[in-house]
């Protein structure tokens, strides 16, 4: 007599070291994202810029520029971080020119001595030839208004 050849479907068995592993895993990530929540305080944009370093501060494709007190031709008082400026650079004598040589400048920093920009690459090439060329640069502080 041949053997009965039926084929009968497998229960789907679990076992108990599957359903532990899978149990444990459940844990870990429920207790990893209620740490995550719990250990990261949310923190200010101001926070952050107090506490990061001037790279860090600076945005995608920008540079810092310290531009000294003494290429201004005039003083920029009260200036703080985050403010905006533009550079405009004049000559004087014969024929008078006045030109826009960067256009909002954000301050990074500022001291008696100088004042760090964030600066693109063209702002940064126009400063820099102005200053060159002997032209008196003008900062103009802008309004927040």
């Amino acid at each position: 007599m041949l053997p009965v050849l039926t084929f009968a479907p497998k229960r789907f068995v679990v076992g108990r070291r599957r359903l532990l592993l899978a149990g444990a895993g459940t844990a870990l990530l429920v207790l990893s994202i209620g740490s995550a929540v719990v250990a990261s305080p949310t923190r200010s944009p101001d926070e952050v810029a107090a506490n990061g370093s001037l790279a860090q501060r600076l945005s995608v494709s920008t540079w810092a520029l310290a531009v000294p007190i003494a290429w201004l031709a005039a003083p920029l008082a009260e200036v703080r971080s985050g403010d905006s400026v533009d550079l405009l650079a004049i000559r004087s004598g014969d024929r008078p020119l006045t030109i826009t040589v960067a256009a909002d400048l954000r301050v990074m920093g500022a001291d008696e001595r100088a004042i760090v920009f964030e600066v693109d690459e063209e702002s940064a090439t126009a400063i820099a030839t102005a200053h060159a060329s002997g032209l008196l640069m003008v900062p103009l502080l802008r309004s927040t208004h």
